[in-house]
C-alpha cells in the first residue's frame, strides 16, 4: 500500500480518533442502492453482496526519526591554563646561575603554544609578587587583593617573551605565602569572568618551583602563647613592622605586622583555598605540582647544625624543611612533587599538561511542538504563535495570538503572564527591556537578556541548571530554569518533570487516562560511531500531534504550519551533570484539518547535518520536512 495514500476498509476506519478526519470515497451508488432496497421492505429479490467501502485517512500524526552524532573528542579539546609560580629569591643566583628555570618555562611555552586551547600566566615571587604576564598589574601592601589580575592568562608571544626574561631577576626573600595569595587572587578573578560551561571543561595546572623553604617566617606573640608556632633562628625584626624595610609598597605586600606569616599551616591553608576555589566554581580539573631545585654541590656548604645554606647570619636554603613542605603542597593540590638535583634537570614538560579529553555521549533528546501545548485533563491546545500560551487564553486576555510579544515591550507574553502578579502585563508595555542589549539572546535559548535577569538564569548558558532541558523550553513548560527540577514531579502523577516535557504532557496537571493517546513515544539506540569519532544514535519519536495554526500576519506561508524543534544535549559520558552542549534541528509540517497533511506520509527523517549549534540555527534556511514547492 502506498504510504502517501493510506486506504483502509470501513471496519478499520472506526479506530480513527477525534482529531483524525475520514474522507469517505468509493461506491456511493452501491450504498444508495442498498439503502433503497432496505426501505422497500421484503421482496423475493436477493440482495447482492457489497464490497467494503474504501476510506482514505488523513490523520494529524507526525513521526520524526533519523540519526544524530555527538562532537568528536578532537573537537572538544578543553581549555588548559598553566600558571608558572617561580622562585626569584637571591639564593637562585647560586643554585641556578645559568637561569635554567627561565629556559624551562620558555621551552614549555614554545612547545605548548601551538595548541590554541592553552594559555599561560607567570608569577615570580621574591620580595615582591610580580604577575609577569599582566604588565599593568602591581600588587601592593595597601590592598594586595584589590589589583585587577583578570588579564593574567595570555597567549601573546611578546608578553610571554618579556615574562620569561623577567624570571632572570633575583633578590632576597622566598615568599611562599605571598606567591600563593597572588595565585589565589589571579585564579579567582579568572574563574569569575569565565562562563560556567567553559569552567566545567577547563584544566588549571599550577607549577610551583622553589630552591628553598619560605622566608621570612613570622610567629606572633599570641601564636607562641597558644603553641601554634615558635620563632626560629630566622625570625627578624620586620615581622612586627614590615614598613621598616619597605622601600616601595610592593615589597612583601601580603605581610602584616605582628601576625603569623609563611608558617606551614598557612602555606597548606593557602593551597587548600585554591583547591576549594576550583571545587566551588566546578572547574573541570585543577592540579598543583611542586618542584624543589637544589644543587648537590652545595651540600658541603650546609651548616652541620641547622642543615641549611646560610648567607651571612641568615639561613636561606634548608633542604630538609623545603622538601616535606613542597611534597605536602603537591599532595593537597592533587599533583606531583619532583626533586631536581641540579638546574640542568628542570623540565616542566614532565608534568601532565595535556587537555582534558572526554568522550561525549547523548544526555537528552527532546522533540517539542510549540504550536500544540498540553492543557488540563489530556487536552491539547493550539498555540499559533508558539509563545507558550494557547490561543484561547490569549483571546480571553486580549493578547495577540499571532505575536509572542503582544505589547512589543521586549518581554514575551508567556513571561509576562508568568510574572503578572509581580506587576508585568502582556498587553501594556513594561519598562526594563528597551535597548538592543536588553533584547539580545546571547545564548540562543529563546530568552532575551532582560528575561533571563527576571528568571535568574545565565545569559551564557543554554541550560542554566544543567538538568537536560533548555531554559526557554522550561519557561514554556512551567518548570524552573534556574533550579534543576527535571527529576521532580510537580503534579504528583508519578511522571518526572523532565519526562513530561519530553512526552509533551502537562507538568502541572495530571493527564489521566488520556496520557497514552497524547504522549510522544521515543526510541533511541547507539549505532556505529562517525568517521570523526563522534558517538552516533538512531532515534525515532512517534505520536507527535499536529494542529492547524492560523495564518500569522507578516509570517509567510504560516497557515497550518507547525514548527517543531529537536534538541540533542551531549555531555561527557562519565559526568551526566555537566552543563553539556546542545544541537538543534528544525522540523516543519503542515496540517489543515480535516484532510491535508504535509509530508503526506507523516514521517520526517533527519541526518546529522540537520543539527546545528543553537546560535547557528537559521530557521529560514535549515528547517526540513515540508514538500518542496513544485514537487509533483
Amino acid at each position: 500500500m502506498d504510504r502517501t495514500d493510506r486506504t483502509y476498509t470501513w471496519s478499520t476506519a472506526l479506530v480513527a480518533g477525534r482529531r483524525s478526519a475520514a474522507l469517505i470515497t468509493g461506491r456511493r451508488s452501491a450504498l444508495i442502492t442498498a439503502c433503497t432496497l432496505a426501505m422497500a421492505g421484503c421482496t423475493d429479490t436477493r440482495l447482492q453482496p457489497v464490497d467494503d467501502i474504501e476510506v482514505t485517512l488523513v490523520d494529524n500524526l507526525l513521526e520524526v526519526e533519523g540519526e544524530v552524532c555527538t562532537d568528536p573528542p578532537e573537537a572538544t579539546d578543553f581549555p588548559v591554563k598553566i600558571l608558572f609560580i617561580i622562585d626569584g629569591s637571591g639564593s637562585m643566583q647560586f643554585v641556578d646561575d645559568q637561569n635554567r628555570r627561565a629556559l624551562a618555562v620558555e621551552e614549555a611555552i614554545l612547545r605548548l603554544r601551538a595548541n590554541p586551547s592553552v594559555s599561560f600566566a607567570v608569577i615570580r615571587f621574591n620580595e615582591s609578587d610580580a604577575v609577569l604576564t599582566d604588565p599593568n598589574a602591581r600588587i601592593t601592601a595597601g590592598d594586595p587583593f584589590g589589583v585587577d589580575l583578570s588579564n593574567a592568562f595570555t597567549r601573546d608571544p611578546a608578553i610571554l617573551q618579556t615574562a620569561v626574561q623577567e624570571l632572570r631577576v633575583a633578590d632576597s626573600v622566598t615568599d611562599y605565602q605571598g606567591a600563593l595569595s597572588a595565585s589565589l587572587s589571579l585564579l579567582q578573578q579568572d574563574m569569575l569572568q569565565s562562563a560556567p560551561a567553559q569552567l566545567a571543561r577547563t584544566k588549571y595546572v599550577l607549577l610551583f618551583l622553589s630552591d628553598g623553604d619560605p622566608f621570612p617566617t613570622c610567629c606572633s606573640n599570641q601564636s607562641i602563647a597558644n603553641g601554634v608556632c615558635e620563632r626560629d633562628d630566622r625570625h627578624i625584626f620586620f615581622c612586627n613592622n614590615p614598613d621598616a624595610i619597605r622601600q616601595s609598597d610592593d615589597q612583601l605586600p601580603f605581610l602584616a605586622g605582628g601576625e603569623d606569616y609563611n608558617q606551614p599551616y598557612q602555606i597548606f591553608g593557602a593551597v587548600q583555598d585554591i583547591v576549594d576555589l576550583a571545587t566551588n566554581f566546578q572547574v573541570g580539573e585543577l592540579r598543583m605540582h611542586t618542584a624543589f631545585l637544589f644543587d648537590p654541590e652545595l651540600v658541603s656548604a650546609l651548616d652541620p647544625t641547622t642543615g641549611c645554606f646560610s648567607i651571612g647570619d641568615v639561613n636561606f636554603v634548608c633542604p630538609d624543611r623545603a622538601r616535606p613542605l613542597l611534597t605536602g603542597m603537591a599532595d593537597l593540590g592533587d599533583g606531583v612533587f619532583r626533586d631536581f638535583s641540579q638546574a640542568e634537570e628542570i623540565d616542566f614538560l614532565g608534568f601532565d599538561l595535556t587537555n582534558i579529553k572526554r568522550e561525549n555521549a547523548i544526555k537528552n533528546l527532546i522533540v517539542t511542538n510549540p504550536n500544540l501545548r498540553p492543557g488540563t485533563n489530556g487536552a491539547l491546545l493550539l498555540d499559533s504563535d508558539g509563545d507558550g500560551l494557547h490561543d484561547d487564553l490569549e483571546l480571553e486576555n486580549r493578547m495577540d495570538r499571532g505575536s509572542p510579544d503582544t505589547d512589543g515591550d521586549g518581554y514575551g507574553d508567556a513571561l509576562e503572564w508568568l510574572f503578572r502578579r509581580n506587576g508585568l502585563n502582556p498587553t501594556v508595555a513594561d519598562t526594563g527591556c528597551e535597548t538592543a542589549g536588553d533584547r539580545a539572546d546571547i545564548d540562543a535559548d529563546g530568552l532575551r537578556r532582560c528575561e533571563e535577569v527576571l528568571l535568574r538564569t545565565s545569559t551564557e548558558l543554554f541550560d542554566t541548571d544543567a538538568d537536560g532541558v533548555p531554559d526557554g523550553l522550561e519557561v514554556i513548560a512551567n518548570t524552573d530554569p534556574a533550579q534543576s527540577d527535571a527529576l521532580a514531579d510537580a503534579d504528583l502523577d508519578g511522571v518526572r518533570n523532565g519526562d513530561e516535557i519530553r512526552f509533551n504532557t502537562n507538568v502541572s496537571f495530571g493527564d489521566g487516562a488520556a496520557r497514552p493517546a497524547i504522549a510522544y513515544r521515543y526510541r533511541t539506540e547507539e549505532v556505529e560511531p562517525a568517521a570523526d569519532g563522534g558517538r552516533c544514535y538512531n532515534f525515532q519519536v512517534k505520536n507527535i500531534q499536529l494542529d492547524t495554526p492560523f495564518a500569522r500576519e507578516g509570517v509567510e506561508d504560516s497557515f497550518g504550519r507547525n514548527e517543531l524543534l529537536v534538541y540533542m544535549a551531549e555531555a561527557p559520558f562519565d559526568d551526566p551533570n555537566d552543563f553539556g552542549q546542545y544541537k538543534v534541528a528544525c522540523v516543519r509540517a503542515r496540517y489543515v484539518a480535516p484532510d491535508f497533511k504535509d509530508p503526506p506520509d507523516g514521517i520526517v527523517r533527519l541526518s546529522p547535518s540537520d543539527f546545528f549549534a543553537p546560535d547557528e540555527l537559521d530557521r529560514d534556511q535549515h528547517c526540513v520536512g515540508l514538500t518542496p514547492p513544485g514537487t509533483p
